[in-house]
């Protein structure tokens, strides 16, 4: 309870200031792409102690392509090579992943300021080696991918950057409202 001296306590943010359009929208491509990773991830562990070949030939039989294509002949051929250790590694990374999406995509729908941070950091990680794939590589996906790329981590390296100003003011104005030379409160007993 506030008394004549005390400042009042704060509120909590309205659910609005919690989380922008922009970063909603952010957090439910993140939560989307994590949801598909996780589905990725448990069809890759599926596949450790089954016959790569014969479910390819299966897949290949019900969607009517012909065996002899020369994608199918090729898909044949590297599956050769997959072992039961590259699927598992493979589905292990593909969860990490998944799990690192939807961390961020929850915690930007519910506004936690750490998963603005995270997404700088965990986009910001991506962007050179997109730019070296756009370099090598130049055609429209890749150039799109990085453009997407930058405007998400501009975006919300802004609103970060912003919104770490605003709690830094309000520390300063919190600190500026107490009063001076009053005793600190005595311990709990």
């Amino acid at each position: 309870m506030a008394t004549a001296d005390q400042a009042p306590a704060a509120k909590p943010p309205a659910p609005a200031e919690k989380a922008p359009v922009g970063l909603r929208v952010i957090a439910m491509a993140k939560i989307i792409k994590g949801a598909a990773w996780a589905g990725l991830s448990l069809g890759l562990f599926d596949l450790i102690h089954q016959d790569l070949t014969a479910q390819v030939n299966r897949f290949v039989h019900e969607f009517r392509i012909s065996p002899e294509n020369h994608y199918v002949v090729l898909a044949l051929d590297k599956l050769g090579v997959v072992t039961p250790a590259t699927l598992r590694r493979l589905g292990m990374l593909t969860a990490v992943d998944a799990t690192i999406q939807l961390i961020e995509g929850f915690g930007l729908w519910l506004g936690a300021w750490w998963a603005e941070y995270l997404v700088v950091i965990s986009t910001g990680l991506f962007v050179p080696e997109e730019y070296i794939s756009v370099y090598h590589n130049p055609d429209r996906i890749h150039l799109a991918v990085l453009v997407i790329n930058l405007v998400v981590l501009g975006y919300v390296f802004d609103l970060v950057l912003k919104r770490h100003l605003e709690r830094s003011r309000a520390q300063v104005a919190a600190k500026a409202a107490e009063p001076r030379g009053a005793e600190p409160p005595p311990p709990p007993a």
